[in-house]
Order: C-alpha cells, then structure tokens, then sequence
C-alpha cells in the first residue's frame, strides 16, 4: 500500500497536480469550530467535491444526525435539516464521485472520510468525522473490497466533535436514529480559509515570488469553474472559492517577493 501511494505521489507531481499547502475548511457548529485540512493530493476529486458543497452554502443549517458508538465510532452529517419540529433530507446537487479510498489514507481517530450507500461510488455530501481508529473502513479491511475515502484530517476542534459524540442521543426514525440531541447539532456555516503560505504562490520553485510567478498567475486571471479537472485554476485560486479574481490577486499582492 505504500508503495502504492508513493507511485501515486510521483504521477501527481509529474503531471502538476500536488498542492504545496493544503486547503483549510472551517465548520461553525453550534457547538464550536472545527477546523480540518483537505488532502487533495491524495484525494483530488473528493476535495474538490466537498469545497463545492462548502463554496455553495449547502452545508449552511445541517445537522449532524447520526452517532454511532459501538462497532464503529463516528459522527455524521450533511444531508438533514431541522425546521418546525421536523427533520428534512436535503438532497445533494452535484453527481457523485468516484471512491478514492485506493490513496492509502486510514480511518483514524480525527479523519474526515465520505459516507455512501452500499454502492461503493455513490458518495455525494454526507461525510463523517472518525471520533476513535477504524481502520476496518479502510478499502484494505473492507469487507466490500473498497471501504470509505479519507479525504482530511481535523487540525483543531477535536473537543467540539467529542462534545457531539458524547451527547445524548435520540431517535428519530428507522433511518435516523442514533442523532444527538438537547440541544441537536448544527452548522451554523462552512468555508475555506485562503492559502496563508507564501509557498502558495511560488509557481515555478525558484523559492522566489517574483514577476515570473506573476506571469503564470495572470495566466489563469479571472477562470471560471476551477475543480479538479485544471487543478484550482493551476493553483491560482488562493482562496478555493471555484474562481481565480481579485480575492486571489490580494492573497498573491501579500505574497510577493515573501519567500
């Protein structure tokens, strides 16, 4: 598996796909921040899936709805919503994804992975945060022969997904009924944080932001739709909003000649 991964690496840098710095996202839950960097070099597809669902608003107002605790140790959420004392499912709007648990990434205590259905590449925009080791949701202990994509690890707010775990738990229905309860819990909102590495901006590693960065920046200037198919515009969009423009202009501006 290793060796596997390590092949995988090397293609990413040959073909120009590998972040120097990874993407940061941000949950605000009712019951504090939680902060997780995204593996896209591993991950790629998967990232860019779940920065679309963050840069759309969708998780804005979702819950965490289900805990489990015995077997498998895990919080999950981004598919439910609580309104008038009832609880909706609101449905993904981008397709699903391919399952890209052949990088090597583990379920360990703090990963992000995504949730799925018994097809192995129906992953959409429900994720689960690992709250102890579970590795047998790794594609190499899976009983299915595929198992669950990590795609990032939680960098701060470990106390925040232990206070959802611990909480107590009710049950709602046949499909929801393991959810934490008094109060629920909810994302107030999600977005990424903007690259704050000056290696973000060093385009041609000469260890210089320089013109000839800015060159193959304005290259990029004012794309449209950056995902994992041209590589966040080539790495342009600084703060992994979808677009390259003046946000990212800013965020090189602060850069240049840093290094």
């Amino acid at each position: 598996m290793k060796h596997k991964t390590t092949v995988f690496l090397i293609l990413l840098t040959i073909t120009g796909f590998v972040f120097a710095v990874n993407p940061k996202v941000v949950l605000e839950t009712n019951y504090g921040n939680i902060v997780i960097e995204l593996f896209y070099n591993q991950a790629p597809k998967t990232v860019d899936n779940f920065l679309g669902y963050v840069n759309s608003g969708f998780y804005e107002y979702l819950l965490f709805h289900r805990v489990e605790k015995k077997d498998i140790f895990i919080i999950q959420g981004g598919g439910f919503y609580y309104y008038n004392s009832t609880l909706y499912y609101w449905p993904p709007d981008q397709p699903d994804i391919i399952n890209e648990s052949y990088n090597g990434l583990s379920n360990l205590r703090g990963t992000i992975a995504m949730a799925r259905t018994s097809e192995p590449n129906s992953a959409n925009s429900q994720f689960y945060i690992n709250t102890a080791d579970n590795i047998e949701l790794d594609r190499a202990n899976a009983a299915d022969g595929f198992g669950y994509c990590v795609f990032g690890q939680v960098i701060e707010g470990m106390d925040v997904v232990d206070a959802i775990a611990n909480k107590q738990i009710c049950y709602y229905s046949p499909q929801i009924p393991n959810i934490p309860c008094n109060p629920l819990a909810g994302i107030y909102t999600a977005y990424a944080l903007s690259c704050d590495s000056p290696d973000c901006a060093n385009y041609n590693s000469d260890n210089k932001i320089n013109f000839h960065d800015f060159r193959l920046f304005s290259s990029e200037w004012m794309q449209q739709d950056c995902n994992s198919l041209n590589n966040f515009c080539g790495r342009k969009d600084l703060d992994y909003s979808g677009e390259c423009n003046i946000r990212d202009l800013a965020i090189f501006a602060r850069n240049w000649l840093n290094l």
